[in-house]
């Protein structure tokens, strides 16, 4: 067996070479530690006083912007929209790579406000103008006096608007009244509009376009929003965002739009 080796002296493994190259390592992290941070000091100083509505058309801040933007959008809103951003009409989530906006027209600066101010958050900037009144309740909208709908006629309104979807079978009689509730007793004009086209203002959707925001748009579904309404809440990241990933995850979404649209 081979005799154990001497251990090596101190002296010998801190040679002063072998110091001063140490420290000369050191010096050089530490410049690319600083030139690094400025790097993204400029950068975020860039995104954050750019017009955001521009962010997407710049071939220089975009790709920063969208690579930051989704990871923030990963981190905080997938566990709802999806990795995908496609939404679910199992829970109401909207879509968010389709044309069909809720709120607002798909600008930039209009997502950063809901991301920062939410909907229906209880945030005093927030988007909360209007909600799904649930007629089959005996108080249908607790900010304006409506009359609750009976199981016949939110059958009828369920008639009218499937009819505005192209949905065939429907009983000519039953679609007729529940035009006229529509237009009348359940004041449904009011936020979806008399074209039924809906209103981004309050985030009111179409439903004549054949896109659901919940269910599948079978009667069962419709009749189901009329009776029990739908007012879903999107959180305010404001205060748990900085402005950065605030405004990269806007423009990231408003891309997912966009993108959609170029296919």
């Amino acid at each position: 067996m081979q005799a154990d080796q001497a251990p090596v002296p101190t002296s010998a493994r801190f040679t002063r070479p072998r110091v001063i190259a140490f420290l000369v390592a050191i010096f050089l992290l530490l410049i690319l530690a600083v030139a690094i941070s400025a790097t993204e000091r400029r950068e975020r100083a860039e995104l954050l006083q750019a017009d955001a509505d521009r962010i997407l058309d710049d071939p220089r801040l975009a790709p920063k912007a969208l690579a930051k933007g989704r990871k923030v959008f990963l981190a905080n809103c997938a566990s709802c929209h999806g990795a995908d951003g496609r939404g679910s009409t199992a829970t109401g989530t909207p879509d968010l790579t389709d044309q069909d906006f809720l709120y607002g027209t798909g600008l930039v600066s209009e997502i950063e406000q809901i991301v920062l101010h939410g909907i229906r958050s209880g945030d005093d900037r927030g988007w909360n103008l209007a909600l799904m009144p649930a007629y089959g309740q005996q108080i249908p909208y607790p900010r304006e006096k409506l009359p609750p709908l009976s199981p016949k006629e939110i059958d009828q309104l369920a008639s009218y608007v499937g009819a505005m979807n192209g949905q065939a079978g429907e009983d000519p009689a039953d679609v007729l009244a529940g035009h006229n509730l529509f237009e009348g007793k359940g004041g449904c004009w009011d936020c979806h509009g008399r074209d039924a086209q809906g209103d981004p203002a309050i985030g009111a959707p179409s439903l004549a376009n054949g896109k659901w925001l919940r269910g599948d748009g079978s009667r069962r579904d419709i009749s189901r929003i009329i009776r029990e309404g739908l007012h879903s809440v999107s959180p305010a990241f404001r205060g748990r965002l900085d402005p950065l990933s605030a405004r990269t995850v806007a423009v990231y979404v408003a891309y997912l739009h966009a993108r959609k649209e170029t296919k």
